[in-house]
């Protein structure tokens, strides 16, 4: 008996990790997708569309980098990347163009 409940058990991890890399794995075409549609937002933006703001996206997290004129610029591209289907969080990472950062 204690060596059927070790197979079992053997058994019962394999099938969970195997579903936890799939979970973890999410298909880098929707990633990429999501890159783009904040991208196309940001585009369209009057303010920001004229700045270099480089938009990364890894398991629907957005990551934006890059420097803009003022802190409405950055919470504006954050609230842009949220509207995009599919952001899971964002990671804003923008900074105020001539200014030293607070870290």
């Amino acid at each position: 008996m204690s060596r059927r409940r070790a197979l079992a058990a053997c058994m019962l991890a394999l099938t969970l990790a195997a579903g936890f890399a799939q979970a973890q794995d999410k298909p880098p075409a929707e990633d990429a997708a999501i890159t783009q549609g904040v991208e196309r937002a940001l585009q369209k933006d009057r303010a920001l569309g004229a700045m270099h703001i480089r938009v990364e996206t890894s398991e629907g997290v957005v990551n934006l980098t890059g420097f803009v004129r003022s802190m409405q610029d950055i919470a504006r591209a954050a609230e842009l990347a949220r509207t995009v289907p599919g952001v899971t969080g964002i990671k804003n990472g923008l900074r105020v163009a001539n200014q030293p950062s607070r870290a």
